[in-house]
């Protein structure tokens, strides 16, 4: 596990190891917070110190990539302005397949609590999912999930500007891949929801804009 750079202005990191994982758990308060964080291997966490820990503060960057399977990036307080969340599973540094041995069954869960937000999340191989839960404010989640078995993506924003964009690709003939999304409404909106493989794929859309020069949803399934 390699923790690579950290610019701290508050912060407390427990690191713990084991023959077979690394758990890193971070309390963060104040701004100017960036932190880019390696995990190759598998049965690795990412998550809060304590079940009311919190990451609270302006212009903070979390960069985070977890290779091969059975890892966790799950926080559920991210506070603040101008905050940038980028979670890659499945792949190493370098951006590339894990050499050896595929990233499966890994899982994201976020819960960012407003402000301009941004949320990239990269998932490879087989059998992942994705919660993302943001109350509101800038928005901007760009989730990508592709290779075989099944895959799902469950994301509530409860709103103001969104943007949104689900590419789930290449599944197999026996697993299909699943999105659930849930936007509030005043405007924000632009989907688009792109879903691929050879068994057939579902999604379930709930949407309440009210245009304004907001809205425009697109879903292409092949």
């Amino acid at each position: 596990m390699i923790l690579r750079y950290a610019k701290i202005s508050s912060i407390m990191i427990l690191l713990c190891t084991s023959a077979f994982a690394n758990d890193i758990f971070i309390t963060q308060s104040g701004d100017g917070f960036t932190v880019d964080i390696e995990q190759d291997g598998q049965n690795h966490q990412i998550k809060p110190k304590t079940t009311t820990s919190k990451i609270d503060g302006d212009n903070v960057t979390i960069h985070a990539r977890q290779t091969k399977s059975n890892n966790v990036i799950e926080y559920d307080q991210i506070i603040g302005d101008d905050n940038s969340l980028t979670f890659y599973q499945g792949e190493n540094r370098y951006g590339w397949e894990s050499s050896s041995g595929h990233g499966n069954n890994n899982s994201i869960v976020i819960n960012v609590e407003g402000n301009q937000n941004a949320v990239v999340n990269q998932q490879l191989h087989n059998y992942h999912d994705v919660v993302v839960d943001i109350q509101g404010d800038g928005n901007t989640i760009s989730t990508n999930q592709q290779n075989y078995g099944s895959k799902s993506i469950d994301i509530t924003i409860n709103n103001d500007d969104n943007s949104v964009s689900i590419d789930q690709r290449n599944g197999n003939t026996w697993t299909s891949h699943s999105a659930t999304v849930d936007l509030d409404g005043s405007y924000g909106t632009t989907l688009n929801l792109n879903q691929s493989g050879w068994a057939p794929n579902s999604y379930s859309l709930s949407q309440n804009c009210m245009t304004a020069g907001g809205c425009s949803v697109t879903v292409t399934q092949n």
